[in-house]
């Protein structure tokens, strides 16, 4: 704060949080809450608010003329959803052609719009509704031209006249059309359309104009009329349509939902023929795929009829008889081979024993194959008759030597049987059992690569067994399917159904008129206290008591009304109370502040008209009124009035005494008011400023503070030159008057910088023509302790501060 009334490190306050004052005593108070200041620019800014709101009122009402208002028509959509219960347990039905969340879109699809408006010619709009009747059978080519139109009809001469009124062909204007009755209208346009006989019956002309849309824009423009509306889990689908005219908003609804029915039903009928198709298809496929299976498995089977096959699990004590033959003919063959090869390699050994080592050929005897087999029963005789012959010759010779032709004989026969029959017969059974061998191995070899096939074919066989099994059963499903599809196909229903048809609304559901008059009005007031925020934020003036605080730094001396009004009787006391009251704070926020033993005080403004003069000669006669001597002095030797105020002459003033025309004695002049001093202006000339500036005035002032107890000093404001620097520095003190809603802030900034270079102390601000509410309210129920006598110097002081 300036000169140390405050502590200058106080800081500014932001414009959101609380902003501080100063009371007599120099503590902080709060002022300002972060919804103050906007109540408050409202509160100024009341009347223009009321003015703007009036206004929008006014424009909401004439609008509100122009909007037709709006008919709604409902009806109700019947979902016919299945449970699984019921689709397993009831009859033979196709399914669902969309999941529940799915019909909206549907009904909104243009598969279903553009035909609700087509058969409607909704992408027609007659300029008058009341003309709709001469275009019944009106449609679009392929090809057609959107665009506003006008309709001449010359009924005097039964003709007519079509023309374009914008240029809607690419290339330019078409030509006018011209035509009789009964003649096709609007043919270059792409229309199709036959005026009714009644249109050119009786006399004169008439005009008809009409816009004909794009049937897609019009869809996406009737979309947006229709609410729907399908709660989770709901088999009720509610259809809501607005539109201005309620038989028309009737009639689109009801063609809408018929139109969402046909097309549901449509859409699930073909879906289930192509369905019945498909199936069709993959049953004959699939019939085909069985056949060849069962074909393929045949030829297998017929194939694979004479070879060996591997035997299934078979149970204990059965294994004999339940053994694959094939099996059992392979490890018989493998064994005798066997059996045949062991023979075979004793026989060789043993014949090359006999030959080579003289062993006895009767070892051949121990040999399986030889003491068996039928094939060696010859080799087994030769050795009998050995052993008879050597029976014999043994007998013999017991009886005679061996020279005995007997003897002989029987030792020649058996020589010959050992050595040569024996042997041969011996070779011979070797040869067969080397043929035998041989023959088994390619039997056994035959045999062996049957029983390798055998897992390879079973798998085979079992594959094509799977293969046959696998398509029986895809063609048994498919063909059941095919079968419940052409029954569903037979006895098929939409999924959908009209509950409640749309009827034509008596009354207006939304009333457009109120909701756009009150919009209004609500954009009036938003727009309003916008404006009102916006002024407060871009005005240079103070209106707020924290603003001389945060920007110039001063504490609030005193707070003065604005004003008292006069009531019936002649006085309002609550405000004459409160005015009287707002001076002797301020008197005694002087008495404690100001510098030196006696009380010299400068009161000066920024700019004229903030009250200073006010201020100054209330200030004095509050003063006056507590019994101190005080003297007023008009300073403002420019446009001074004080001498006016007080029923005095002007002349004879401070300017005269500077000059030295006129003695102290005669200076100071007397008032109607006990212990108050006038000293006034003076004569007006140009070097004033140069004689207030001269230190004849600083004398002045301090023989006047030792014949007074208080010196008030009126100034020039501080825009109108250095007047008041001057006097300002002669007193020493300062009071700044700021008037509310006037005193610029950057002028008052800017003027009161002047003032930190001179030795002037500078005691706070005088908020001046402050409201009596918020931070300044008076409490009017305390003003019976302070009653209002008849006293002449309580009737002046109101007096002076009305003028």
């Amino acid at each position: 704060m300036r000169n140390g009334l405050i502590p200058a490190q106080f800081p500014a306050p932001p414009a959101a949080s609380p902003v501080y004052e100063s009371d007599l005593n120099g503590s902080l108070l709060p002022q300002q809450n972060a919804l103050e200041r906007p109540l408050e620019a409202i509160r100024r800014y009341r009347w223009l608010i009321v003015g703007i709101v009036v206004v929008f009122a006014a424009a909401g009402i004439a609008g509100s003329r122009f909007i037709k208002a709006q008919y709604e028509a409902r009806a109700t959509i019947w979902i016919a959803s299945e449970t699984p219960e019921l689709r397993s347990t009831g009859p033979i039905r196709s399914e669902e052609l969309v999941h529940s969340g799915a019909w909206t879109e549907l009904l909104r699809s243009y598969r279903v719009v553009d035909e609700v408006v087509r058969k409607l010619t909704l992408y027609l709009k007659p300029a008058n509704p009341a003309h709709r009747q001469y275009f019944a059978g009106f449609t679009l080519a392929d090809k057609f031209v959107p665009g506003a139109y006008e309709l001449e009809l010359d009924r005097s001469k039964k003709t007519w006249v079509l023309r374009a009124k914008v240029k809607t062909a690419p290339q330019g204007t078409i030509s006018d059309e011209r035509g009789a009755a009964f003649d096709s209208v609007g043919r270059k346009f792409g229309f199709k359309w036959v005026l009714p006989a009644t249109a050119l019956a009786g006399q004169g002309s008439q005009t008809i104009a009409f816009t004909v849309a794009t049937p897609r824009e019009t869809s996406i423009l009737v979309a947006k009329q229709l609410d729907n509306r399908l709660i989770q889990g709901s088999n009720f689908l509610w259809l809501t349509y607005t539109d201005p005219d309620p038989r028309l908003a009737a009639l689109t609804l009801n063609t809408w939902a018929d139109e969402y029915v046909r097309v549901a039903a449509e859409l699930k009928k073909r879906n289930m023929v192509e369905f019945a198709s498909i199936l069709e298809g993959q049953m004959l496929y699939a019939e085909k795929a069985t056949r060849d299976a069962e074909s393929e498995y045949q030829r297998f089977r017929v194939n694979a009829i004479t070879l060996p096959t591997e035997g299934g699990p078979v149970a204990a004590g059965v294994v004999e008889t339940q053994r694959d033959p094939a099996l059992l003919s392979y490890f018989d063959q493998k064994i005798e081979y066997d059996n045949l090869r062991h023979d075979r390699e004793a026989l060789e050994t043993s014949l090359a024993n006999a030959a080579r080592n003289g062993v006895p050929y009767e070892g051949l005897l121990l040999i399986p194959s030889v003491a068996q087999s039928p094939g060696a029963e010859a080799l087994r005789e030769a050795f009998r008759s050995r052993y008879q012959l050597e029976a014999r010759l043994a007998a013999e010779r017991q009886h005679f030597t061996d020279e005995y032709p007997s003897v002989k004989e029987l030792k020649g026969s058996l020589d010959v049987l050992a050595n040569r029959t024996i042997p041969d017969l011996a070779n011979h059974l070797l040869a067969q059992m080397r043929e035998r061998e041989a023959d088994y191995q390619r039997r056994i070899q035959s045999a062996s690569r049957e029983l390798q096939s055998i897992p390879p074919r079973t798998i085979e066989e079992r594959r094509l067994n799977r293969a046959v099994v696998v398509s029986e059963g895809l063609y048994t499903n498919l063909r059941n399917r095919y079968a419940e599809a052409k029954l569903a196909e037979a006895s098929a229903t939409p999924d959908i159904s009209v509950l409640d048809t749309a009827v034509v609304p008596l009354e207006p559901t939304k009333n457009t008129a109120v909701m756009i008059i009150l919009m209004a009005i609500i954009a009036g007031i938003g727009a309003a206290g916008g404006l009102a925020l916006l002024l407060d934020k871009l005005d240079g003036k103070f209106q707020y008591a924290y603003q001389a605080v945060a920007e110039l730094g001063l504490v609030i001396a005193g707070a003065v009304p604005r004003i008292p009004k006069r009531g019936a009787d002649g006085t309002n006391p609550e405000q004459v109370v409160q005015f009287m009251e707002s001076f002797r704070t301020l008197r005694l926020h002087i008495m404690h502040s100001a510098r030196g033993d006696r009380v010299r005080v400068a009161v000066t403004s920024a700019a004229p008209g903030d009250g200073k003069s006010l201020i100054s000669s209330n200030l004095a006669l509050s003063y006056a009124e507590a019994g101190l001597r005080t003297l007023l002095i008009d300073g403002d030797t420019r446009r001074g009035s004080l001498h006016k105020t007080f029923g005095l002459k002007g002349k004879g003033g401070l300017t005269e005494y500077l000059l030295g025309k006129l003695p102290e004695s005669q200076l100071v002049k007397a008032t109607s008011h006990n212990n108050l001093s006038l000293i006034s202006c003076g004569q007006r000339n140009g070097i004033n400023p140069e004689l207030l500036a001269s230190a004849k005035l600083k004398n002045l002032m301090d023989q006047l503070a030792q014949s007074f107890d208080v010196v008030i000093v009126d100034t020039p404001p501080l825009a109108a030159g250095i007047d008041a620097y001057a006097l300002s520095a002669a007193t020493g003190n300062l009071l700044l008057v700021l008037r509310m809603g006037r005193t610029e802030r950057r002028l008052a900034s800017a003027k009161l910088a002047l003032l930190d270079r001179l030795p002037v102390y500078v005691l706070g601000s005088v908020l001046n023509d402050v409201p009596a509410h918020g931070d300044f309210q008076y409490y009017a129920a305390y003003s019976a302790g302070y009653p209002l006598d008849d006293s002449p110097s309580t009737r002046d002081l109101v007096e002076i501060g009305a003028h």
